[in-house]
């Protein structure tokens, strides 16, 4: 009997100009029945796969789906549009996320811990986004103008008095004989963005705002973007539609006398420190881990959102030690997550310290990086394309598990995207 030679893989080396071996949707397996060599192979043809549903008009770029929240419902970013499908196949439109239909999606979600419900964050490069069943109470102040020494804000009964003297004059304690000082900027985006420090106590203490200035306790400040101030209500749910908003200033208005949209199905941004954009996201024992647009002056950097919140509180923030370049991913494996750089990796866990919750796990660095949006948790391991498009596993250590003719055409590819995007 004539023994015929078949491929175990797919062979493609066209760095040396040879013949092309295709193996196509099949796997090759050692037949122990018929022989206990390699001369009788078994070729098994990979299971076919099923149409579950149509969703969306463009491509799909993403599918997520968290055992535990939002009843296991799968979250598909379809073109620049997001879509929730439940278990049946039936898909239902959230909204649209972006304006970027190459980009790269990322997606986390939290469970729901007592009345706080389940979140799901998603980046894309552009905004961060967090969508809810139960939204919590939102605002809007605009600024038409310039805004006036001595014009005032009123959140929930806190009260913020602009100023261009000092923020510390007299007595500030948030009421209305004493309001909180916020410096005057010389543009109205710039006196925005002093109150949105303000707020959430997260600029410099006596020069933003009065050093005596606490949190505010029922908002946060979630985004300013220009002459726009976004405020939201830091409870989920209806409560959050009672807290009154007014202002004096012929140049100031709120949307509305109230706080609205608590309690519904909500799709809304997250602010970002600076305005920047997000890339990753993670979720790691009840935090939020976000990954900034990388920069030369945020190189290495991520941030955390705390347990419950829905906010980025520009102080809780933490930056790869070992090396200077860029993250390109987190994701978390175990008891540790993993920032996936451009030319390093590295480890890190939490504290259980609420004031630095973060640390590098020491003894552990890779010196190799991930291409952005590779990285993958497979079991207990992640497996992930390297800057110079080889394919590794960290689990236990780092293993190359990739053959030349494949590091080969993923480099290709890496060409063509750095070339012509996608």
């Amino acid at each position: 009997m004539v023994n015929i030679q078949v491929g175990r893989s797919n062979y493609d080396r066209r760095v040396a100009k040879e013949a092309q071996i295709a193996l196509l949707n099949r796997f090759f397996e050692q037949n122990p029945v018929l022989n206990a060599t390699e001369d009788f192979p078994a070729v098994i043809a990979r299971a076919g796969m099923k149409k579950i549903a149509e969703v969306g008009t463009g491509h799909i770029r993403f599918v997520f789906s968290e055992p535990g929240t939002f009843n296991d419902d799968a979250f598909i970013v379809s073109g620049l549009d997001l879509y929730r499908m439940d278990r049946y196949g039936a898909a239902t439109s959230i909204g649209t996320i972006s304006n970027d239909v190459l980009g790269g999606v990322s997606m986390a979600a939290t469970g729901a811990i007592g009345t706080t419900p389940s979140y799901l964050f998603i980046a894309d490069g552009g905004v961060l986004w967090v969508y809810t069943e139960n939204g919590s109470a939102v605002g809007t102040l605009t600024a038409s103008g310039a805004v006036a020494n001595n014009d005032t804000a009123v959140i929930g009964g806190i009260y913020y008095k602009w100023t261009n003297a000092s923020v510390d004059a007299g007595t500030p304690a948030g009421t209305n004989a004493n309001p909180w000082l916020v410096a005057l900027g010389g543009s109205a985006a710039v006196s925005l963005s002093n109150l949105y420090y303000a707020i959430n106590a997260g600029g410099t203490a006596g020069t933003t705002y009065s050093t005596a200035l606490t949190v505010h306790p029922t908002v946060s400040s979630n985004a300013q973007s220009g002459n726009d101030l976004y405020v939201v209500a830091r409870d989920p749910g209806t409560a959050g539609n009672a807290i009154t908003t007014t202002e004096t200033g012929a140049n100031i208005a709120w949307g509305a006398a109230t706080l609205a949209g608590g309690g519904a199905a909500q799709l809304r941004q997250v602010g970002m420190p600076d305005d920047v954009g997000a890339i990753s996201v993670a979720h790691f024992n009840s935090y939020i881990l976000v990954a900034p647009v990388q920069g030369n002056d945020v190189n290495g950097r991520f941030y955390w959102i705390n347990p419950g919140e829905t906010f980025v509180d520009p102080l809780d923030f933490a930056t790869a030690e070992r090396s200077p370049d860029p993250i390109n991913q987190i994701v978390a494996l175990s008891d540790r997550f993993w920032l996936l750089g451009q030319s390093s990796s590295e480890p890190w866990i939490t504290t259980g310290n609420l004031d630095a919750p973060m640390i590098r796990m020491q003894g552990i660095l890779y010196e190799q990086g991930a291409w952005p949006g590779t990285g993958v948790k497979v079991n207990n391991g992640i497996i992930l394309v390297d800057q110079n498009g080889d394919v590794y596993q960290v689990a236990g250590g780092l293993k190359m598990i990739s053959r030349p003719d494949i590091s080969e055409r993923i480099r290709e590819a890496i060409a063509y995207q750095q070339a012509y995007g996608g």
